[in-house]
């Protein structure tokens, strides 16, 4: 459909309390996870009774068919006919005209172009949902990317009133990023219209599947994130193992890749690629409920709808342990969780069900109850209807906004990010130079008696870190080790997965309380060490007397990474590559320490 531009208006019906009219502003370019999650949605708050569902997209296609199905008004403003700016002034036009209570936006581009559309337009709330973490980009992609990433962040810490995250991992992420009004919702899916429309033996015969074949499969665009790569080097361990087909359902920009890689690995014969939107000879429903194993090797999801359709469809899942995963698949209880990167953790979970066909049914069985009870269409609904009727119940007056007042908000963010790029990049020079020449370093150690290790939230790095060094060194020394965080919640307890990996490094946590850093504890510190350049950067930039006496962790280490990333929220895996940094930087520390105390 072309562009359209239909913004007249029925009769108006003055009533004493009106439905709250809420409008889906989104990019609508993909038929992804975060498309299908809109939809499902729909479906539900379509029918609810106090609600009047639009919604407004940039392209047509399949959502804007999905909607329109459902009986939601739907307008579309083409991205490729319409410049942002005629987009804009189209939005903020329909937005006024139509009388609209809250927007609730997606993505980067329709946030940004939906906030100031709605702050122009005068609309009382915005909502936005972040679906998941930023795909990475390059070249003019990347740019783009990163300046509508800025204005979004800009735009939801100015004027959002709610920001709903699909996992608890984003909602931490968010509100560790400084944003106050994060609500956590799950996706959801309607388990009563996931379902197969073939029988799964016709499927596999038509896919050439030979009876007895195992068929391990995944679902989702071919792109970096979704891992597929490493599904294809797991294929090539089981080639040897078992006789077994790999199904990967979907397109996308890798896909020719994915083929080459298969070629190169020597298992193309054994990889099925179907895109179920040209190819109609099975439905995605029909293709992933006639797999075996559905497997899905990501690097960083939100709660994926691919996964949660496969439980639906009892299929047992394999799936890397990141993002909002675990909240959904319990390891060994309703599917079988792995690292993510480890093409053979994923080839030994898939014979371990192609061994055991009875465990394998139990874990889908128990995976399609888990999405019944918890990630339903209705769960997800009814948290969705309740944030609206909040956001109605306090309907206030939205805040008066020119175009030059949004223009200035946002150049003063560009600034404050123009002067964080330009500290950073300060800190790291001096880091640098410091690891080069570490003399000034060294000298301060030969007189320090109290010593500050620090990192982001003092569950992981700082603690692990103080306790090396205390141990090494022992009490005799005179030496004060301590450790602290910059966001730290005080007392709060030591993150399960560092209290095991510590152990492996002789190492207790399970007493350690989180402490968080004030000005009294950088200045009684004779040396602080922190993990990573950004932190250096905030620790100088809070305390500027300390900046003399603060330095990486790492800055005696040439051997070890210039930074320390913190693991928090990933697989043990992660974790132990961090300790493992954690302990190599540390033995320069001791020497240095130990030479001072000798």
């Amino acid at each position: 459909m072309a562009s359209v531009e239909c913004l007249a208006v029925g009769t108006a019906h003055v009533v004493s309390a009106r439905p709250i009219r809420i409008c889906h502003v989104m990019s609508a370019d993909l038929w992804a996870g975060a498309e299908v999650q809109v939809a499902t949605a729909a479906s539900f708050l379509a029918d609810q009774s106090g609600v009047e569902l639009s919604a407004v997209l940039f392209n047509d296609g399949w959502l804007a068919s999905q909607l329109r199905g459902l009986g939601v008004p739907v307008v579309v403003f083409d991205e490729h006919t319409c410049s942002p700016a005629r987009i804009l002034a189209m939005l903020i036009r329909y937005l006024k005209m139509h009388e609209i209570d809250v927007v609730h936006t997606h993505r980067h581009k329709d946030s940004v172009l939906g906030t100031i559309a709605a702050r122009l337009a005068g609309v009382p709330h915005l909502v936005r949902t972040v679906h998941g973490l930023s795909e990475p980009m390059r070249g003019w992609d990347r740019l783009k990317q990163n300046v509508y990433d800025a204005v979004d962040r800009t735009a939801l810490r100015l004027f959002a009133d709610r920001i709903v995250a699909v996992s608890e991992q984003i909602a931490g992420l968010l509100r560790r990023a400084g944003h106050r009004t994060v609500l956590r919702v799950h996706n959801g899916i309607d388990v009563r219209h996931v379902a197969a429309t073939r029988a799964a033996a016709d499927v596999r015969s038509i896919l050439g599947i030979r009876p007895g074949q195992l068929l391990i499969g995944t679902a989702g665009r071919f792109n970096a994130v979704k891992g597929q790569q490493y599904l294809l080097e797991a294929a090539r361990l089981l080639d040897d193992r078992l006789d077994a087909r790999v199904l990967f359902v979907g397109s996308g920009p890798l896909e020719t890749e994915l083929r080459t890689q298969a070629s190169e690995l020597g298992v193309m014969e054994r990889c099925l690629f179907v895109d179920p939107a040209v190819d109609s000879r099975a439905g995605i429903y029909d293709l992933i409920a006639a797999m075996d194993v559905f497997t899905l090797p990501s690097l960083s999801e939100g709660i994926p709808m691919a996964m949660l359709e496969a439980m639906a469809l009892g299929r047992p899942v394999v799936a890397s342990e990141v993002g909002g995963i675990p909240e959904v698949i319990t390891d060994r209880v309703n599917g079988l969780l792995v690292p993510a990167c480890d093409p053979r953790a994923i080839a030994d979970a898939c014979a371990t069900l192609a061994a055991d066909r009875a465990r394998a049914e139990a874990l889908g069985s128990r995976a399609r109850e888990v999405v019944e009870q918890r990630f339903s269409r209705e769960r997800n609904g009814q948290s969705l209807l309740r944030m609206y009727h909040d956001l109605g119940r306090h309907n206030r007056v939205a805040s008066a906004l020119t175009a030059d007042a949004l223009v200035a908000a946002v150049l003063r963010t560009a600034v404050q990010r123009g002067r964080r790029v330009v500290d950073l990049f300060r800190e790291r020079r001096r880091a640098e130079a410091v690891r080069r020449d570490p003399a000034a370093v060294i000298a301060l150690l030969q007189r320090a008696t109290r010593v500050l290790v620090v990192c982001h939230g003092n569950i992981i790095r700082s603690a692990f870190a103080a306790s090396l060094i205390e141990r090494a060194l022992g009490a005799e020394t005179g030496l004060a080790i301590s450790s602290a965080g910059l966001e730290a919640t005080s007392g709060r307890e030591a993150d399960p997965t560092a209290v095991d990996v510590a152990r492996r490094f002789g190492i207790d946590l399970t007493t350690h309380a989180a402490t968080r850093l004030t000005p009294a504890l950088a200045a009684a510190a004779d040396a602080i060490f922190v993990m990573e350049v950004p932190q250096l950067a905030d620790v100088c930039a809070r305390f500027p007397e300390a900046r003399r006496k603060t330095f990486l962790f790492s800055c005696l280490s040439p051997e070890a990474p210039l930074e320390i990333a913190d693991p928090y929220d990933c697989d043990q895996a992660v974790f132990e590559r961090r300790f493992d940094e954690i302990a190599g930087a540390a033995y320069s520390l001791i020497r240095a320490l130990s030479d001072r105390a000798s």
